[in-house]
């Protein structure tokens, strides 16, 4: 079977090392494998970027936020790992407001578009966005509201076959020099992507990876038909802001 070089939890893992304040690195064309996902311990990150609104939600009255002080439709998470990063917007490339321990309790407020980052309040009344990899917590209330960042650019494409049917789980780096920010298609084969709304000029949006949870593979993280396909074009260049969604066919 012929794999493409860095596959989902390669680009998780990169995801996961960024969150908690390692860089994540840039992997170059070539063949890819599927690796299990890892929880890094984190450290700290210092990437520049404005705030994102927080009027859209109450700060908890509560002067600790515990699971044990939760209400009814309230949703609490933990920290999973240590140095987890809070951040004013969702995605890598905006700033980190706090560090955060492990086994920090933090309140759901919302979801981004794409449900990879979680829109949250500390005990401190702070507002910001975790990744949703390295939090848990148990919810069975409504669907969580979508939040939409202020202050923040969105990059959006979408990945279907030639016959138009959607497909999930394929990983896109949105790169310009060194700033790169990670993005994966959800069910209906959409992906997003947010950037802080100062950055500009030439990006790039590149397939990188496929997630073992993708619709194209098996219980066994193994290609369906034996083959992955790829996505076509294997890039594009945009520039921002973005006047229309990308498209890719999975071939």
């Amino acid at each position: 079977m012929r794999f493409i070089r860095t596959v989902s939890l390669l680009c998780l893992t990169s995801l996961l090392i960024a969150s908690c304040g390692a860089p994540a690195e840039t992997p170059s064309p070539g063949e890819v494998q599927t690796v299990v996902a890892v929880t890094f311990a984190a450290m700290t990150d210092s990437a520049a970027t404005p705030t994102v609104n927080a009027t859209s939600a109450t700060p908890t009255s509560e002067p600790q936020l515990t699971p044990g002080n939760q209400v009814a439709n309230t949703y609490f998470v933990q920290t999973t790992a240590q140095n987890v990063n809070l951040r004013v917007g969702p995605g890598m490339l905006f700033k980190v407001s706090r560090v955060m321990a492990q086994g920090t309790a933090l309140e759901v407020v919302g979801v981004s578009r794409d449900s990879e980052w979680l829109y949250v309040a500390n005990n401190e009344g702070i507002f910001g966005w975790v990744l949703r990899q390295l939090v848990a917590g148990e919810y069975d209330g409504p669907p969580l509201e979508i939040v939409e960042p202020e202050n923040a650019t969105v990059i959006t494409g979408v990945v279907k076959t030639e016959l138009g049917v959607p497909v999930s789980g394929i990983g896109f780096a949105i790169e310009q020099g060194t700033n790169r920010t990670d993005a994966s298609t959800d069910n209906e084969g959409r992906f997003y992507a947010y950037l802080p709304a100062n950055l500009s000029g030439t990006w790039r949006v590149s397939y990188v990876s496929i997630s073992c949870t993708s619709n194209t593979m098996d219980a066994n993280c193994n290609c369906k038909s034996g083959r992955c396909g790829a996505a076509d074009p294997a890039s594009i260049e945009i520039t921002l802001p973005q006047t229309s969604e990308l498209v890719f066919v999975w071939k």
